[in-house]
């Protein structure tokens, strides 16, 4: 009968080879497959330069409107207080297009700073101070909240309409703004959750 004090030989170890290097041609087209694929932020450029061709388009309409606005001035200054509602629908009409250039200007400016390429001679003190802390979630945060300030103007376009608005529309600008206001809230609390000891630029 063996003796149970005997002790054990220790278990076999093998070793791992580590896999042999790829010939030269293979670390070349991986590296080329590298730098294509961080060069493909690029394409984010003309991107960006359709979005400034439609900030340009809504610069056009806002200066019509406003030109609007002041050919019809001496009749909307003198309308009865209970007949100004079309100066009314005319000024929420401004600030939605206002607004809606305001979202194009955070896009273009906030994605290529974090996608493409840091704006390093441009962060002077008198550039935009949210664009020196910005980062995809930020980003996120201030996309929904410009959102939400688009679809608030949208609710009250149809609150303070001339014509009648159906009530299925306002019932889905609602909900729509419902939606903006909570995945922004979400967003927010993600961002607040990650970062304990920041603050929102």
């Amino acid at each position: 009968m063996p003796n149970s004090n005997t002790a054990l030989p220790p278990p076999a170890t093998f070793a791992v080879e580590p896999p042999p290097p790829p010939p030269g041609a293979s670390v070349e087209k991986i590296k080329l497959a590298d730098r294509l694929m961080f060069g493909s932020r690029w394409l984010l450029y003309p991107m960006n330069a359709g979005l400034m061709v439609a900030l340009g388009v809504y610069l056009l309409r806002f200066l019509f409107q406003v030109g609007q606005l002041l050919v019809h001035a001496p009749g909307l200054i003198t309308a009865p207080t209970g007949e100004d509602n079309e100066l009314l629908v005319i000024v929420v009409s401004l600030l939605d297009q206002a607004m809606i250039c305001s979202l194009l200007i955070l896009t273009i400016m906030g994605g290529h700073q974090i996608y493409v390429r840091r704006f390093q001679d441009q962060l002077t003190a008198a550039g935009p101070y949210w664009l020196k802390r910005i980062d995809t979630i930020v980003l996120k945060v201030k996309l929904g909240l410009a959102f939400t300030g688009v679809s608030s103007v949208v609710i009250l376009k149809d609150c303070i309409s001339v014509t009648a608005v159906p009530q299925a529309v306002w019932i889905s600008h609602v909900i729509i703004h419902v939606v903006f206001l909570g995945t922004t809230l979400i967003t927010a609390i993600v961002w607040r959750v990650m970062h304990p000891s920041d603050r929102p630029a």
